[in-house]
């Protein structure tokens, strides 16, 4: 009985110095004559033993945590970024979005890897919010093509260029258009050996950043920078497109073979896109609901940053729609 007690003291004892004196295991082995080893398995025998109980005090609604880790679940996603936000215009929401974009890029971006990017308004405002920031040996490269004189800002290219700026980092640039005419005008450009270097670079980056646009609405970036005409929009509506990611089509499963518009694009094929190592979805808005839904069904991200209200209702559709 009294071996238990001091076992029981001695357990109690080395919790306390850990947990509410600050004493790191070094410090505690030294001061009671024990290793670091037997400190380690103290403290787990304490939590085992009830002695130590650990309560995360969380300052966020717990009902978003809930919705995150449904989020995670149902879509077979590594981590989901919920933002609290009560924007009314899309381009508040927008800058709230690329903000937390931002902040999560500069927490995983490691030295030596290679980012590449998409385009669209949103990653557009994500350089504007990353904070002082330098390490070595990053590159930005666009994933997909982007020339011409329209909505410059939003293409692919300038967005890698600003994002080295912020990051201190290297770019490269794609001297190709997003998208031509026929698959015969993107061989000419694909024989080029210096769009061909970049196009390899795509499909090994480490990390992936993507906006995820709509064809059933009519703000759609592809619209306005004048890559699709309204008329092709419409037929693509008709031939059953729901979202876009990095500017090819896939239906609500997320599907996007069928879409001979995809085989015109200068930039990395969506079947490579799933095999980026760590690719990031960064959208919202109610009105991209379908959109957003029908890439996260063809996994195609592993990372969405959204807001609660869009992440709530793209629940409940793929609920609605599997019933």
């Amino acid at each position: 009985m009294r071996d238990r007690q001091r076992d029981i003291r001695l357990l109690v004892r080395v919790a306390q110095m850990y947990y509410e004196e600050g004493a790191n295991q070094a410090e505690i082995a030294e001061k009671l004559g024990i290793s670091k080893a037997t400190t380690s398995r103290i403290l787990t025998e304490a939590r085992e033993e009830g002695i130590v109980t650990i309560t995360v005090n969380n300052p966020i609604t717990h009902g978003y945590i809930g919705i995150e880790k449904e989020m995670e679940i149902r879509f077979g996603l590594k981590e989901v970024i919920l933002i609290e936000t009560n924007a009314e215009k899309p381009e508040d929401l927008r800058k709230e979005l690329a903000k937390a974009g931002a902040k999560y890029l500069q927490r995983v971006i490691k030295t030596g890897q290679t980012i590449g990017v998409s385009m669209g308004h949103l990653l557009k405002e994500l350089p504007s919010f990353v904070e002082n920031y330098r390490t070595n040996k990053i590159t930005f490269i666009p994933l997909l093509g982007g020339i011409g004189q329209t909505n410059i800002e939003l293409h692919p290219n300038q967005i890698a260029l600003e994002l080295a700026k912020k990051f201190k980092a290297e770019y490269k640039l794609l001297h190709a258009p997003a998208i031509v005419d026929n698959f015969q005008v993107k061989e000419l450009f694909t024989k080029d050996r210096y769009v061909q270097s970049i196009l390899e670079m795509g499909e090994k980056v480490d990390i992936g950043l993507f906006g995820i646009g709509s064809p059933l609405i009519n703000t759609s970036t592809l619209l306005e920078s004048g890559y699709y005409s309204a008329e092709e929009i419409e037929t693509l509506r008709r031939e059953g497109a729901v979202g876009d990611i990095c500017s090819q089509f896939v239906d609500a499963y997320g599907n996007g073979e069928q879409f001979e518009f995809n085989k015109r694009i200068i930039g990395i094929p969506l079947e490579k896109i799933r095999e980026i190592p760590l690719a990031i979805g960064i959208a919202g808005h109610l009105e991209r609901k379908e959109a957003i839904l029908s890439v996260l069904r063809g996994n195609y991200i592993d990372v969405l940053i959204i807001d609660q209200l869009t992440a709530k209702a793209i629940i409940e559709l793929d609920k609605k729609q599997r019933k």
